[in-house]
């Protein structure tokens, strides 16, 4: 009998974890969809003068063309833009996930082909809001705010960065992200009660480098 009981638990725990893992993949990968469509959206509208009639009303005719996919309507996909110029660091760990089918893709005409011609990303867009209070932080330690894209596919899902989109500061930002072990149901309520205004590191950019980078060490 204590075999059997064995047996079947050993089964059990193989049933969650396993469960458990492709829970993980499946949101991974949905978050790696959803980078890349915003880097589709804004490399689209910035190559070729033809785009330039699109203008606002973009997004509202992707959204009208794909309303058959759910998830895809006109607020998500200003929100995966978003993504996509908040989050340049994930390009790498993309570039590793995506099949050679995919990076080979050239159906946007002048857009270059998927995954071969990103910007660098130890060059933050233009695009990214700049943040009043990192002052006069050296680069060293600017470079240090980042947390690496791979820390951020494994430790957060796109609900995490839903949320995190929110924020401005990119310092603010930073601070949430390397606290991965939270619910998204706890990491909003943190955000709600002003927990990062609280921890005093918004005055201390510093600081919260260098507690950045023993997050995300090995």
């Amino acid at each position: 009998m204590d075999n059997f009981n064995s047996l079947v638990s050993s089964i059990q725990k193989l049933h969650q974890q396993l469960q458990q893992s492709a829970v993980n993949a499946v949101n991974q990968m949905l978050t790696i969809r959803n980078w890349l469509i915003g880097y589709y959206i804004v490399e689209f509208k910035q190559n070729g003068k033809d785009r330039a009639e699109y203008g606002k009303s973009l997004l509202k005719s992707i959204a009208d063309k794909l309303n058959h996919i759910k998830g895809l309507d006109e607020r998500s996909l200003r929100r995966f833009r978003l993504f996509y110029l908040y989050y340049p660091q994930l390009e790498n760990s993309i570039r590793g996930t995506v099949t050679p089918e995919l990076q080979d893709e050239q159906k946007w005409g002048t857009v270059p082909p998927v995954l071969n011609q990103f910007k660098k990303v130890k060059t933050k867009t233009p695009l990214l809001p700049a943040s009043p209070k990192m002052g006069s932080l050296s680069p060293q330690l600017q470079e240090g705010l980042f947390v690496p894209g791979d820390k951020i596919l494994s430790k957060l899902s796109y609900s995490h960065i839903e949320l995190l989109l929110g924020i401005d500061e990119p310092l603010k930002r930073t601070f949430y992200e390397i606290e991965g072990a939270w619910s998204v149901r706890e990491l909003k309520r943190q955000i709600n009660s002003l927990y990062f205004e609280r921890s005093r590191l918004s005055k201390n950019p510093e600081k919260l480098a260098k507690l950045v980078q023993q997050k995300i060490k090995p």
